[in-house]
């Protein structure tokens, strides 16, 4: 790939963020030589291992990556049988450690993430390994005592010798002729001999060896004679301790070596899965995605965004070049975005290409290039004698020699730093060569005759940058299929130009053969972003419908199963109360056969009021009734239709009380109050009327007319089986017809048929309470039912 252009186009800026993700050595060193490849496999694999690594980022809590140490050059001094020392070895340990959890991690794993688990497969088993080094160092990273059954004894004698030593020494200081010889009563370490502190004047009255001066020089650290013995003995099991040690790193590093090869390819395995997850990283803090590889090579960079400008700041545009033309052409006021544009889609290409993810819509399209050309900037040398011109057409030169049908060019002010006419007749000339060898091409130029040529020629497509005449302000907006204008009288005008000055150069511009052409482009690129922002608010409004509709599909699909599961239950307990019905009908039909063959005729009666009770009680659950409108009682009139909720029926107001309503539900006339009624459904008028009709001619049974239904009943002298049905038959037509209290006359009497009408009213669901009436009313003689 193309040296210049990764330069150029910013690759290595990338590359740099690609470093500080990485977290190990290891994978910082895979960045560092990362670079884009035009192998079509080779990308399409790298791209899968990001993919999978920011699929993974999403979904696990966590990663087993992090605390990865570069243990390569440790491998290659075992591999040439140089013992490793303890931080060696410990860093080895650390790996071997994070390995193991790696290589289960993915195990685990692989049917979400395949390539990483195929990929990790490579990290061995080294559980044998690992153990060998646990048994040398514990938890703290400290050789354990018991490392070795010869370090063990060694340690053992050392602390005892030290023990000895101290006791020794510590006679040495407890003796009284010696107090005055010392600068400080206390033990201290020289040369790893225990000494005393020794005033300099009694050097030579004190008994032992010098191994050190304070810098002042006033005080001598001297080794009495006494422990020279204790002293050797100490130094003499610390030598054997520090080659004991070093006999078991020379054990550990022979392990190493046997195992040099699955450990070096481990280890670079784990520093390649740390740089997948590094470019996952990348891809979620650019908010990337991959895009797809098209069949027809074209590009289609679906608002895509530069990597490098801050994201609160970037404004996304959309590339597209293929299919009619593989040349496009961008024009535009200077500082309006042309030059970003090019950069952002020789940018996304590199990147692609290296396996990174980039900064699209999920919609987007790629190819994969050859190579990339960029002509992107000045870059005169004034050693070489090089003007901006000559430059520009050095690099071109050698773009024309080294360029293909697979490659990318990108080219800035093509034909700029001359005369323009020669300048745009070298620049058609070079589009035309380019054209011809089948490369895709993006360049950017103010010439009107290239303007014209891409108007005219197959395969060359405009575009253009935005901008904004009313704030004298680029939009960076990426136009394609209209030339733009260079607004550079705008562009002078915001940056201070005198005005004298701007009106001579704006009359003699107006004097030039292709102002006409200027006028209708502006024209041109006003309707043309009319429209996109039309088609915007078009698909926008597309969107939101869909989405509507998907919301109110979903919601459909669950009123419709919840509907099935009622009917489903409705069924099943229809099913369940008709068998216990019944079950208790048959019941009760079987007690009242058993009772009519045997007893009196006061046993028969109280046998049929204990089957009434029986039969009440068997009653449906009541299901929970829907809230409904509340009728306006201020707009309510004589005749008006309301649904009345206690008896689940339709009727007509026939009057409008204070605080109850006379209403006639087919043909029985009830009182009932004004909040136990509401606003009937359209549906059910359409039933009331159906019922109506039909049992008109089905029947001839005309209703009992209020007037005709009595408010008392009196059955003094009878017994309680002969007045019970005539009590029944009383109390059905008051309550029909909304009578309440009504008046039972029973007599006082003893004061049994009394007693026997209450315990009857008690087991009435419909009688709310009784009682006896007043003194005037008949007293204990009469019984006042309130429904």
């Amino acid at each position: 790939m193309n040296k210049r252009s990764l330069r150029i186009l910013g690759f290595y800026q990338v590359q740099n963020m690609l470093v500080r993700l990485a977290p190990s050595r290891l994978s910082k060193e895979i960045a560092r030589r990362l670079r884009p490849v035009s192998d079509a496999d080779v990308i399409a694999k790298n791209l899968t291992d990001t993919e999978e690594a920011v699929r993974c980022l999403q979904t696990e809590t966590s990663t087993p990556f992090g605390g990865i140490v570069d243990i390569r050059p440790s491998l290659e001094k075992a591999k040439r049988e140089v013992t490793l020392d303890s931080h060696e070895c410990i860093d080895i340990w650390n790996n071997l450690q994070h390995y193991g959890e790696i290589r289960s991690f993915f195990a685990e794993r692989g049917a979400d993430y395949p390539q990483l688990a195929e990929e990790a497969e490579v990290i061995g088993d080294f559980s044998q390994l690992a153990h060998s080094f646990a048994q040398v160092f514990d938890n703290n990273r400290q050789i354990r005592d018991n490392a070795s059954p010869e370090l063990m004894r060694l340690r053992s004698c050392i602390v005892e010798l030290e023990r000895q030593t101290k006791r020794y020494v510590n006679n040495v200081l407890q003796n009284k002729e010696y107090q005055k010889y010392f600068q400080d009563a206390l033990v201290t370490v020289r040369n790893n001999r225990y000494v005393i502190p020794i005033k300099q004047e009694y050097r030579h009255a004190f008994p032992g060896i010098v191994h050190d001066t304070s810098a002042s020089g006033s005080t001598l650290y001297v080794e009495p004679l006494a422990i020279v013995n204790a002293n050797n003995d100490l130094q003499a099991a610390r030598i054997g301790e520090t080659k004991e040690i070093e006999r078991i790193f020379r054990r550990l590093t022979a392990k190493v070596q046997q195992q040099y090869s699955d450990l070096y390819e481990s280890t670079k395995c784990v520093g390649q899965l740390e740089f997948a997850f590094a470019k996952g990283q990348l891809a979620l803090k650019m908010k990337a995605c991959r895009p797809a590889v098209p069949k027809t090579r074209i590009i289609k960079l679906i608002q895509a965004r530069h990597p490098l400008i801050d994201p609160k700041h970037v404004v996304p545009n959309t590339i597209i070049i293929g299919g009619d033309y593989r040349i496009l052409l961008i024009t535009g006021s200077n500082t309006g975005g042309k030059t970003v544009s090019m950069k952002t889609l020789g940018l996304l290409v590199l990147m692609h290409q290296a396996g990174l993810f980039i900064p699209v819509s999920e919609s987007s399209e790629l190819p994969v290039f050859r190579d990339v050309f960029s002509d992107i900037g000045d870059e005169q040398d004034i050693s070489q004698n090089l003007s901006t011109f000559s430059s520009h057409m050095k690099q071109l030169i050698y773009i024309l020699k080294h360029c293909g049908p697979d490659d990318l060019i990108l080219a800035d002010e093509l034909g700029s730093g001359t005369d323009p006419a020669e300048g745009s007749a070298i620049a058609i000339a070079i589009l035309d060569a380019f054209y011809k060898k089948g490369a895709y091409v993006m360049v950017t130029t103010h010439y009107n005759d290239l303007k014209n040529y891409a108007y005219n020629t197959p395969g060359i497509e405009n575009g253009h940058v935005e901008f904004d005449t009313e704030t004298l302000q680029p939009t960076y907006k990426l136009r394609i299929g209209a030339a733009g204008s260079s607004h550079a009288f705008s562009i002078s005008e915001r940056l201070g130009m005198p005005k004298d000055i701007l009106e001579k150069a704006k009359d003699l511009r107006s004097k030039a053969q292709d102002m006409d052409m200027e006028k209708v482009l502006t024209q041109l690129n006003a309707q043309a972003k009319k429209m996109d922002e039309e088609q915007a608010e078009l698909e926008y409004r597309l969107r939101e419908a869909r989405k509507l509709e998907d919301d109110l599909r979903k919601e459909k699909d669950k009123v419709t199963s919840k509907r099935q599961d009622i009917i489903d239950a409705s069924r099943r307990d229809a099913v369940d109360l008709k068998r216990n019905l019944r079950v208790e009908a048959e019941k009760i039909i079987r007690e009242l056969k058993a009772q009519s063959k045997v007893g009196t005729d006061r046993e028969k009666a109280k046998a049929i009021d204990k089957a009434r009770r029986a039969i009440q009680q068997i009653s449906l659950p009541e299901a929970a009734k829907p809230q409904r409108d509340p009728i306006d009682l201020s707009k309510l009139k004589v005749g008006q239709q309301v649904f009345v909720n206690n008896l689940d029926s339709v009727g007509t107001v026939e009057d409008i009380g204070a605080k109850q309503l006379t209403v006639s539900v087919r043909g029985m006339t009830v009182r009932v109050k004004s909040k136990d009624v509401s606003a009937p459904y359209l549906d059910e008028l359409k039933k009331e009327k159906q019922a109506e009709k039909k049992a008109a001619a089905a029947s001839s049974f005309r209703p009992i007319r209020t007037s005709s239904v009595a408010t008392e009943l009196n059955v003094i002298g009878k017994t309680f089986s002969e007045a019970l049905p005539e009590i029944e038959r009383f109390l059905d037509q008051a309550l029909a017809a909304g009578f309440s209290p009504v008046k039972i006359i029973h007599g006082k009497g003893s004061g049994a048929l009394r007693r026997q009408v209450h315990a009857f009213l008690d087991d009435q669901p419909f009688v709310k309470k009784y009682q006896l009436d007043d003194v005037d009313g008949g007293g204990a003689g009469v019984t006042l039912v309130y429904f």
